[in-house]
């Protein structure tokens, strides 16, 4: 039997995947629509819409945001994407990131959603999102409350240490980490991490320079001294160039400026856990 194969293009093939025309009333949302940020997307009209208006978006693009929400801020494997998007059909992957590209031009400003997980996947971060009928769907975001609480550590998983005593950058960056299925213990403080009951040896220490009391360059000589070889990603929002090239000259194994790219922060962590 001969298996069929996508062309990269992936235009829709029934009147179903039709391309929804801009200037359409766009039709009510039902029950199964799922709000995400300032976006809606409309199941039984393949439609998706910003701020209440319609969004050209093909239906391959469509069908890969569904995937993405579906899995409620989870990781989505290659693997699945295609069994979802591409049934009973062989594609390569450039059909993938065609589709990637799409959908984060889709979403304009906000393509930045669009996440790619290296090694692993793509996964949508949002900061809400919320079923027509008003039930919330799970996302992973971490509340105020559970900042700085440190997580039981699974020595299946990466644990990765935070310090930065911003508790904006710190909720943030613990939702991000946790979404993608790390371990965190997050703190104010060098001083807050020391003096915590966690003895376990972090994979990844994320670090930011600026911090009260000991800052994180000189926290990262007292980690040589002591002979510990931790590997580091600094971030800063007041880098300049010879603190950048102290840190790295020390080891560390990335520096990133404020604001840190999800995808870069991500990326940093990737290369610490597997250096």
């Amino acid at each position: 039997m001969q298996v069929p194969f996508a062309n990269s293009t992936d235009r829709p093939t029934s009147r179903h995947a039709e391309q929804p025309h801009l200037n359409e009333t766009p039709r009510e949302a039902g029950d199964d629509a799922i709000r995400f940020g300032r976006f809606c997307a409309v199941p039984h009209s393949r439609q998706l819409l910003m701020d209440g208006q319609p969004r050209e978006i093909g239906g391959r693009a469509f069908d890969l945001l569904m995937v993405l929400l579906r899995s409620n801020g989870g990781i989505v494997s290659k693997e699945e994407i295609f069994a979802e998007v591409w049934p009973s059909m062989v594609v390569e992957e450039c059909n993938l990131r065609f589709q990637i590209g799409s959908l984060r031009r889709a979403l304009g400003d906000h393509g930045n959603m669009i996440k790619t997980i290296v090694r692993r996947g793509y996964m949508l971060v949002r900061d809400d999102a919320m079923a027509e009928g008003g039930a919330a769907l799970s996302l992973g975001i971490t509340p105020q409350s559970a900042i700085d609480i440190v997580e039981k550590v699974d020595k299946n998983k990466p644990y990765i240490v935070l310090i930065d005593d911003d508790d904006g950058v710190r909720r943030a960056i613990t939702g991000l980490l946790r979404s993608v299925g790390h371990c965190v213990g997050s703190f104010p403080s060098v001083r807050a991490y020391e003096e915590s009951d966690s003895v376990h040896r972090a994979d990844c220490l994320i670090l930011d320079v600026g911090l009260p009391g000991q800052n994180g360059l000189d926290f990262q000589a007292e980690l040589m001294k002591s002979g510990l070889r931790q590997r580091i990603v600094f971030i800063s929002g007041n880098a300049d160039i010879p603190m950048s090239v102290r840190a790295m000259k020390a080891g560390a194994v990335e520096f990133l400026t404020k604001p840190v790219r999800h995808q870069d922060l991500l990326s940093a962590v990737d290369l610490a856990i597997n250096a």
